[in-house]
């Protein structure tokens, strides 16, 4: 493997991973869940109405 190929699969790999955090915690707001973040070295609970809707594609509009 190149290393533009392993460049670009590591690329899609943390997109991937991103995508799947979002979704996440569009599922916990959704549900009415709370969600546990680090910032700055703190733990956080963050309430589910606190959490800002996900922007969705276009596309997706029509799903919600």
């Amino acid at each position: 493997m190149t290393k533009q190929m392993q460049t670009e699969l590591s690329q899609t790999i943390l997109t991937c991973a991103q995508e799947a955090v979002a979704d996440a915690i569009e599922t916990h707001r959704r549900m009415g869940r709370s969600i546990v973040v680090s910032e700055n070295g703190q733990i956080k609970h963050i309430k589910a109405k606190d959490i800002p809707p996900r922007a969705l594609p276009h596309d997706e509009w029509e799903k919600d």
